[in-house]
């Protein structure tokens, strides 16, 4: 009578080569979360009376909005530029809890540099009255 060939027990041989797999697979995507870029929430600046508020998720910039300073008025306008801005608001008085808002809906390349201006017009003068930009990144 033959004798059939010996096998190990099949959880002998098959659990090394399952737990190498699960390693492997949790060190894959252990690496993924860890290599991920962190996305950005966009930024805010003010300099002199004027603040910029730029709404973004990582590159993607949804819309960017000119404010006074708090407790800051004048009467001009704002002037917002850079990533394919570039406008000019109505000239009016501008005081704290008004806004001008620009909307982009895109991606935009890294280091992009959003800017805005005031400007406070005074008889038929134009004097500036703050710049301020918010750089986007990834």
């Amino acid at each position: 009578m033959k004798r059939a060939p010996h096998r190990a027990p099949a959880s002998s041989s098959r659990l090394p080569r399952a737990a190498t797999c699960v390693t492997a697979v949790t060190a894959a995507t252990a690496l993924l979360v860890t290599v991920a870029p962190a996305a950005s929430a966009g930024g805010r600046s003010c300099a002199g009376q004027a603040c910029l508020t730029v709404e973004s998720t990582g590159l993607y910039v949804a819309r960017a909005t000119a404010t006074t300073t708090p407790d800051s008025e004048f009467f001009g306008h704002f002037h917002m530029y850079g990533g394919g801005l570039n406008g000019i608001s109505s000239t009016r008085h501008w005081h704290e809890g008004s806004r001008y808002t620009l909307a982009l809906g895109r991606r935009l390349p890294d280091h992009t540099k959003i800017c805005v201006e005031g400007w406070e017009h005074v008889g038929k003068k134009v004097v500036p009255r703050g710049r301020t930009c918010v750089e986007i990144h990834a």
